[in-house]
């Protein structure tokens, strides 16, 4: 598999556009943007500083993958203290929509946890094969290559 790195002024650059097309669909402003632990928390934070959500708050995940590729997500940090409205407009930022098995499991918990919320997603970069697209993206790369990340250890 071949590994493409990312720089941390493409990536930078990267959460910018995607978190200005986020706002360039809009005419509302975000109630909550939710970070997907881990990945997610370094963009959000970045697309926070043009999206300025109400809230900034992060949902912990882990998809399991013990002997398959995994298909089962956990929630390890709930979102408890949120009072969420069917009226909220609620904004899901994870780094890379891969399989898209954990984006749209956060996508259908926020949902239901918000009674039927406006929820989109937001990710900088997305693999051809992923089975949720996300509303906001910058750039796709092939289910072959491996993303590594600037803030990873390689």
């Amino acid at each position: 598999m071949d590994k493409t790195y990312i720089s941390w002024d493409k990536f930078h650059t990267d959460c910018n556009i995607t978190a200005a097309k986020a706002i360039a669909h809009n005419t509302f402003e975000y109630d909550y943007m939710i970070a997907l632990s881990r990945g997610g928390v370094v963009p959000a934070r970045i697309m926070a500083e043009i999206i300025k959500p109400k809230n900034f708050l992060v949902l912990g995940l882990k998809l399991y993958d013990e002997y398959t590729s995994g298909d089962e997500v956990k929630v390890t940090q709930d979102l408890r203290s949120a009072d969420f409205d069917r009226h909220d407009k609620i904004l899901i930022v994870d780094d890379i929509s891969d399989k898209g098995t954990t984006l749209q499991f956060a996508l259908s918990y926020m949902f239901r946890k918000s009674g039927g919320a406006r929820v989109t997603t937001a990710c900088p970069y997305i693999k051809t094969g992923t089975s949720h697209k996300p509303n906001y993206y910058r750039e796709e790369f092939s289910d072959d290559e491996w993303i590594v990340f600037p803030f990873e250890k390689d």
